[in-house]
């Protein structure tokens, strides 16, 4: 991952394994934010509500910064721990792998599990379709009518998007830039007297 581009997933990804009776499925996806992550959790749960154990992580954030892994229930770092080392090795992010296990009635021992979780994730996310994405950073400007369309051609240039704009005695355009931009931007900006500002990252 750059400053200004990360990988992450489109479409997500299933997969299947099977060791000594346990079946295990994996469901490798796209996932914004810590909130919306636990609502895809909970499905998850409940169309898979016989299943014995529902392990998982994810990594979020332009960078990765954040992330989480969970055992539910297995012996410690068996599960979530290599879920998250698959995610991480593909140097992805807003990306969550679940993996459900059906038990079968057979242990498979700690490095079993490690090595069926792990296999189960890596599996879910080669069947995902990853993309790289441009980081953004979201910013609030006013300027006159005047300068209206050469700011909307500089927004062009950089690879930015105009989200939102109203037009009463001045104009207010939201617009979102790559984050390598901002600083050139915010100095162009402020030398032709248009007021810009940032107002947060860019989901």
């Amino acid at each position: 991952m750059s400053a200004d581009h990360h990988f992450t997933i489109q479409h997500e990804g299933t997969a299947q394994l099977r060791e000594k009776a346990s079946r295990f499925i994996g469901i490798a996806f796209h996932v914004r934010d810590e909130e919306s992550f636990k609502q895809r959790l909970l499905s998850v749960k409940k169309e898979h509500h016989t299943a014995r154990h529902w392990c998982w992580a994810y990594v979020i954030g332009d960078d990765g910064q954040v992330h989480r892994s969970q055992d539910d229930g297995e012996p410690s770092g068996t599960a979530g721990k290599p879920i998250l080392r698959h995610i991480q090795g593909r140097g992805l992010t807003y990306t969550a792998v679940i993996v459900v296990r059906y038990f079968g009635g057979t242990l498979l021992g700690k490095g079993g599990l490690v090595q069926a979780y792990g296999d189960t994730a890596k599996a879910a996310l080669e069947q995902a379709v990853i993309i790289e994405e441009v980081a953004r950073t979201r910013m609030s400007i006013h300027c006159t009518y005047a300068q209206l369309d050469r700011l909307r051609s500089d927004v062009a240039a950089m690879e930015g998007l105009v989200l939102d704009g109203s037009y009463g005695d001045r104009c207010h355009l939201v617009v979102e830039l790559p984050r390598g931009r901002i600083t050139t931007a915010l100095e162009r900006w402020a030398l032709q007297g248009i007021e810009a500002a940032v107002k947060d990252q860019a989901k």
